[in-house]
């Protein structure tokens, strides 16, 4: 049922095709299954529901709550989780530290955006030709560190800049009128997609 599982930065993650998921034997609760009803396309309802069942490979019937600005949160005491899905996948990764994590298809419209959410400086951190994979890295690396600070409005640009990287790892500076940290970012490429998992350094 699961296509990947892993183990980064001290985060658990578990990967598997929405498709798949959908067509799994698993049940939702009552609640969920009312959450469910309330979605409005088919295409959010089969991402709705291959999280859950992702999640019941863990944590059974324990329900997914949204916390502050929509963070997703397990009643389990000292543990986090973190959610993500892109048009074939979904991505559920939970851990005993606060974390963000990103799942992303690459595609050559990242081409087009590069402006809004990279400097000049961060694309010459490369080693190398940058393309579309290393364009959707960068990009997927941020929305993960996005999840993990939750602070509304931060400017990719601006307010999360790279400093350093190592092949898949990422060393990023986050400066918010809330936060300033060193985060912690590191890629991985799983069949068609780049997963990111974000943590504090």
């Amino acid at each position: 049922m699961i296509g990947k599982t892993g183990f980064t930065n001290f985060v658990h993650w578990e990967l598997g095709e929405i498709q798949v998921l959908n067509a799994s034997s698993a049940q939702l609760t009552p609640v969920e299954n009312a959450q469910l009803m309330r979605l409005g396309s088919d295409q959010r309802k089969k991402e709705f529901k291959a999280i859950r069942v992702l999640k019941q490979g863990v944590f059974g019937a324990d329900e997914i709550i949204y916390g502050m600005h929509g963070k997703p949160e397990i009643q389990q005491a000292g543990v986090t989780i973190g959610i993500s899905h892109s048009s074939q996948w979904a991505l559920f990764a939970h851990a005993a530290v606060s974390f963000g994590c990103d799942i992303e298809e690459p595609h050559e419209r990242i081409t087009r955006v590069v402006a809004r959410f990279c400097s000049s400086e961060e694309l010459e951190l490369f080693a190398g030709e940058v393309g579309i994979i290393q364009l959707t890295q960068l990009w997927s690396c941020k929305e993960a560190i996005y999840k993990l600070v939750n602070e509304p409005g931060i400017h990719w640009k601006d307010q999360m800049r790279c400093t350093t990287i190592s092949e898949s790892k990422f060393l990023f500076t986050v400066e918010t009128p809330l936060k300033h940290a060193e985060i912690h970012c590191e890629t991985i490429h799983v069949n068609n997609a780049v997963i990111s998992i974000a943590t504090y350094a």
